[in-house]
């Protein structure tokens, strides 16, 4: 088995690294890799960031956010995680047993005293609390399995991050099934992350043999690019998320502001503007100068602050536009 680190911990490179051994070193049947991100939010493939973040609470984090390019639900990544990731042959998608890819590390942790289990499709699990979310995809006969490990991760930042206000999104994208999460490190206390890793190392070393991966110039340079035209891209991490509408409403000294938009491949497809504040003039223009921006804060604050706000919203301002769209 082809083992490889990504030797970094940005997460747009680490999800290019995983992607390109898994569409380009058809050469290696089976491959796995281990990694780490910084704080990170990662969002599945399927899914609406906005349905899914707490972008307040990422922010303070200092979180990137990020689109994996499997399905399933939301994750919190930080220093106190490890993530892995295993490719393999899969000629028959029918026949794919999922159970059995869960079964290596399931083995690899009860190895080290860690009572894990497989529990539904996607989970592992200690004493029915999650410890591991995992995703695939397929492609040209091969599997990508891939999950967390939640070792020493900062809980109380993996709940904050992940906890939206969903009466403000109505998603027609995945959403992330909540559940019950802890740390591995309660059941190995003498261990920091780095020695568990290392312990996985040894243990994958010994049951399948591990042949180091080594890159080359080549390699990273291709690498480099995907990074940089899919993973660091807004419209791969925004504009490819599903169709939604949003809703909010939010009241001011000068009137209560409810804003209304339907959103598609990223942009305002549809706005309409409602409240009792005290306009001058019909809200057309204004609702009309919005549909096709990108729904991110810059773009939209470009717009209101070049419009002039007074005339339609009377002494609604820009910022409190934008709080009633993007708090």
């Amino acid at each position: 088995m082809l083992y490889a680190e990504t030797n970094s911990t940005d997460p747009t490179w680490n999800l290019a690294f995983e992607e390109y051994c898994f569409e380009e070193l058809r050469q290696y049947p089976k491959i796995m890799l281990l990694w780490q991100n910084a704080n990170t939010v990662v969002i599945g493939r399927y899914q609406n960031a906005e349905s899914e973040i707490n972008f307040a609470a990422a922010k303070a984090a200092a979180a990137t956010i990020v689109r994996r390019s499997t399905g399933g639900g939301a994750v919190y990544h930080d220093l106190g995680n490890l993530n892995y990731s295993f490719i393999f042959p899969a000629e028959n998608i029918e026949d794919i047993d999922f159970s059995a890819a869960a079964k290596p590390m399931v083995e690899a942790l009860r190895s080290m005293g860690v009572p894990a289990e497989p529990m539904g499709r996607n989970d592992l699990v200690v004493e029915g609390k999650k410890i591991s979310g995992t995703a695939q995809r397929y492609h040209r006969g091969r599997m990508l399995y891939h999950g967390t490990l939640l070792f020493d991760s900062n809980l109380d930042i993996l709940e904050a991050v992940l906890r939206v206000d969903r009466q403000k999104i109505l998603s027609k994208g995945i959403s992330s099934v909540k559940s019950r999460v802890t740390n591995i490190r309660q059941y190995l206390p003498q261990y920091t992350v780095q020695d568990f890793w290392r312990k996985l190392v040894d243990y994958f070393a010994a049951a399948y043999g591990l042949q180091k991966y080594q890159p080359t110039r080549a390699d990273l340079d291709r690498i480099a690019q995907l990074q940089r035209e899919k993973y660091r891209s807004w419209d791969w991490t925004m504009g490819e998320a599903p169709e939604f509408q949003f809703c909010n409403s939010k009241r001011f000294p000068a009137g209560r502001l409810e804003i209304r938009l339907n959103i598609k491949n990223g942009s305002i497809e549809k706005c309409k503007i409602h409240g009792d504040f005290l306009g001058l003039v019909a809200l057309d223009e204004l609702e009309n100068s919005l549909v096709g921006v990108k729904f991110r804060y810059p773009d939209v604050r470009k717009v209101v602050e070049e419009i002039g706000l007074s005339r339609f919203l009377g002494g609604i301002s820009a910022q409190e536009f934008l709080a009633c769209m993007f708090t």
